[in-house]
């Protein structure tokens, strides 16, 4: 039985693939994303930030939806210490926010949330699924990038990248898609993937469709898809990103 973390913790977003005609040249190495991944670490090292803009489509147990999203984050050196996101159901319109500093996280429901007077926040600790993590599908990545680095992908013309990265499980998490390398009881999968980069080697986009295994002679149970396309924007930039007010917060 295939094992799935709900898909209403989910985040992150649809593919809008471009019809490329450079000519592409097939690596097993990692050269083409060595930049990249130096690149990355050099901003995380200076504790600059970056924006970003997404969307996110998925299919569960039969039924399409549609999320955009777009947010902030900012480093530390090891990576995304701070982030402020804004997620919206495409469907009813509903937003979830959420704001994460170091391990806290702080969240906004308008959905679903009935807060006591005077509080604006929900308030978590250690929330994983919440939290940026090294083993997200995201083209800033440097784990998921180093992990698409040691399987065949391709580079072409114009600052693209691309390949077809396959896993042992995938999970589903607010922050995004987890890749898991190791057979843990989750369905493992396939991620085709594409990346646009400047002159610079930072991101520009990144489009990922995460595919789940079916199981052996099994039937397609609906929980088919995830498909994301990402826009990265002010690399460099040197907002502060602040928990809520302590008045404002409820645990």
């Amino acid at each position: 039985m295939k094992v799935y973390p709900r898909l209403a913790a989910m985040t992150a977003l649809m593919v809008v693939m471009l019809s490329g005609t450079a000519q592409a040249v097939q690596t097993t190495a990692s050269d083409s994303l060595d930049p990249v991944i130096n690149a990355i670490k050099q901003q995380f090292a200076k504790k600059l930030g970056v924006r970003f803009t997404a969307k996110t489509r998925d299919r569960t147990v039969g039924i399409l939806n549609t999320m955009t999203s777009h947010g902030t984050y900012r480093f530390s050196a090891s990576g995304v210490h701070s982030s402020d996101t804004t997620e919206i159901n495409q469907g009813d319109g509903s937003r979830f926010r959420w704001i994460n500093v170091g391990r806290a996280s702080y969240t906004q429901d308008s959905k679903y949330d009935s807060l006591p007077k005077g509080k604006e926040w929900r308030s978590w600790r250690n929330a994983t699924g919440f939290l940026w993590s090294d083993k997200l599908i995201d083209g800033m990545n440097p784990g998921f990038l180093t992990l698409a680095a040691s399987q065949d992908h391709v580079t072409s013309d114009g600052g693209i990248i691309q390949g077809t990265t396959t896993v042992a499980g995938l999970e589903v998490t607010k922050a995004g898609v987890r890749f898991i390398t190791e057979n843990d009881g989750f369905t493992g999968g396939t991620i085709a993937w594409r990346l646009w980069v400047g002159p610079d080697h930072l991101p520009l986009r990144f489009n990922a469709t995460i595919t789940w295994d079916n199981e052996p002679g099994g039937r397609d149970e609906g929980f088919d898809y995830v498909k994301t396309n990402k826009l990265y924007r002010e690399w460099g930039s040197t907002f502060t990103i602040k928990a809520p007010p302590k008045r404002t917060t409820v645990n």
